[in-house]
């Protein structure tokens, strides 16, 4: 596993990761704090500065993930108990970034909620189909290779209005355009110089409504 670029090369701070997948930074920073099993709930590398890269790519399908068993309204508690269960059950620390999350991990939170009193999870137990639909929601960005059982891709959910991914394959792991795999980091660069849409677009052979979305999106505030 040490050897896979999947988990062991750093690729984004937690600011940019935060960034790129539309989270709070304060709570992506938490949830690599969190202890849940044998690591954090999301993984986190050893950077070598202050200020240096620490999130490699299954770091990114983690939190991608965790967000959506917190939008189904587990407490910080419940979540890392969660995921600590997960990855016990299925015998792999990396579980968040696997298929069977999928089938294992719904039916380990429907038997969570039988066990765990809270009035919002309470809520999502009501039926059993909206664990399912929740989960299903986020997997839906999450991209295999078989007989590969970790995520190869992820599709950016908070990049609205065009298809951005990050595989490890392509441009170093950073955010890219498919099917182009033009680089969203280029497409800025184009916009602070002054590059208009349509400009931009002829550039690098993409739609102008495509780098319009990634701009939108790139640029939108984030919460601290």
């Amino acid at each position: 596993m040490d050897r896979d670029i999947r988990f062991s090369v750093p690729l984004f701070t937690i600011a940019e990761a935060a960034h790129h997948l539309g989270l709070a930074r304060s709570t992506l920073r938490d949830w690599t704090l969190r202890e849940a099993g044998p690591a954090p709930i999301v993984h986190r590398l050893q950077p070598e500065s202050p200020h240096a890269p620490s999130l490699p790519f299954v770091a990114v399908v983690e939190a991608h993930m965790v967000r959506g068993f917190r939008e189904l309204g587990l407490t910080a508690g419940e979540l890392r108990k969660s995921v600590s269960r997960l990855r016990r059950i299925l015998g792999d620390e990396y579980a968040l970034a696997t298929r069977r999350v999928g089938t294992d991990g719904v039916n380990l939170l429907i038997d969570m909620a039988d066990s765990i009193e809270n009035p919002s999870w309470e809520q999502a137990r009501d039926g059993q189909q909206v664990i399912g639909e929740v989960i299903d929601r986020y997997l839906k960005f999450v991209h295999w290779d078989p007989p590969d059982v970790h995520a190869t891709r992820l599709k950016l959910k908070a990049y609205q209005g065009a298809d951005v991914i990050i595989d490890p394959r392509f441009a170093f792991g950073q955010p890219v355009l498919e099917p182009e795999k033009v680089r969203v980091g280029d497409i800025l660069d184009a916009f602070w110089a002054g590059e208009g849409y349509r400009s931009i677009a002829s550039e690098f052979g993409v739609k102008p409504g495509e780098i319009e979305a990634v701009i939108r999106s790139a640029t939108r505030r984030r919460a601290a």
